[in-house]
């Protein structure tokens, strides 16, 4: 979600760019910054690599936008909107241009909107995303590629040691992802309800780009969550997270960095149908009861159409949280079955099989294989 100097000046929250943005920035004369460059006409930018440039500059440093159609005054101030003729053969050209940035940046947008103030008359958005593949390179001559980088509302290139620094930060990132999704699913242990014949299908998610600190919005304590309410209009009326969560009504307790959603109602710590905890940063841990029948010679099982029925449910769920609290970047997800510590080693077996409601012997699914161990 788009979230830069110009929302900043202006006072508006994060979100796409319109025309009445872009008149008031003029009209206050909103200076350019490291986020944020104003370019009178396409033909200021001399050739394809110098625009790639442009783009690859503010991928690697915190994302931002490049309007083109809007005149500065010589300080960087905006001062005169012009806009753009004919847009459309110079967004294909301009997007082309970005192309040639590696690693390819998937999220950036270059789109025109008209400008009712001049009928005819275009403005050409360049919309570039924080990224998490930072940092990007251009080329520079047929041998050569360059690590551009913003500087104030100056481009420059990344020396040897910037260089280092930022690969370091590339695998870092990564690194954090990974532990944090395993943090998320320890934590997310402690919340379920531990009966032995149980079996949980869990869910943790991280944005590779948290939501913005200013773009939080408060979580309101006193309504059903907005992400699973959103989630309870797409999902079928059988779905797991319907039968666990009686229709998505649930009324979320809101915590430090968090608002849980459970099926148990007053919540004591521990959840019995269903968990679910939102993040403001956008991530997510959930869970849901798929399982509570004894098991059979041993072996537990869980049939095939719960588990991806959960994973589907819970995902869902996941998507729209990140979407709602303004996170960006890759949706880092990781799904695991998690079953309480069994009263037998026997019973520590785990095979999915195709009988929903469990009426006969279960048998494991044709070809499938028994899991000897499993999370817990």
């Amino acid at each position: 979600m788009t979230y830069t100097s110009l929302h900043r000046a202006l006072g508006v929250p994060a979100g796409s760019v319109t025309e009445e943005m872009i008149v008031a920035a003029v009209a206050a004369n909103v200076v350019e910054s490291e986020d944020l460059d104003w370019k009178r006409d396409v033909d200021e930018i001399k050739d394809a690599k110098e625009f790639a440039k442009d783009v690859a500059a503010m991928a690697n440093t915190a994302g931002g936008l490049i309007v083109f159609g809007v005149g500065e005054d010589g300080a960087d101030h905006a001062d005169e909107l012009v806009g753009i003729e004919n847009p459309k053969p110079h967004v294909q050209s301009l997007r082309g241009k970005a192309g040639m940035v590696r690693p390819f940046i998937p999220a950036l947008r270059v789109y025109s909107m008209p400008l009712t103030a001049l009928p005819g008359r275009h403005l050409i958005v360049v919309d570039v995303p924080r990224s998490p593949e930072a940092p990007h390179l251009v080329p520079q001559s047929k041998e050569s590629w360059g690590l551009p980088r913003r500087r104030d509302s100056d481009t420059d290139w990344l020396g040897e040691s910037d260089l280092e620094a930022a690969y370091a930060g590339r695998f870092r990132r990564r690194r954090a992802a990974e532990e944090h999704l395993a943090a998320l699913a320890e934590e997310l242990d402690d919340r379920l309800w531990g009966k032995e014949h149980e079996i949980w299908v869990t869910v943790t998610a991280a944005c590779s780009m948290p939501s913005i600190a200013d773009t939080e919005q408060a979580v309101n304590q006193t309504a059903p969550e907005p992400s699973m309410l959103d989630a309870i209009q797409l999902l079928q009326d059988d779905g797991e997270l319907r039968q666990a969560f009686d229709g998505g009504t649930a009324i979320p307790k809101v915590g430090l960095r968090r608002a849980v959603v459970s099926s148990s109602s007053p919540y004591a710590g521990l959840s019995d149908k269903g968990h679910l905890e939102l993040f403001h940063d956008g991530a997510f841990a959930g869970a849901l009861n798929v399982a509570h029948t004894p098991p059979v010679g041993g072996i537990r099982y869980l049939a095939q159409s719960r588990m991806e029925g959960a994973i589907r449910d819970l995902v869902t769920v996941v998507a729209l949280h990140a979407h709602r609290r303004q996170a960006d970047g890759v949706l880092q997800i990781r799904a695991t079955i998690n079953v309480p510590p069994p009263g037998q080693v026997s019973a520590r077996r785990l095979a999915l099989t195709h009988q929903h409601y469990m009426t006969s012997t279960p048998e494991p699914a044709p070809a499938s294989i028994v899991l000897e161990r499993v999370a817990q």
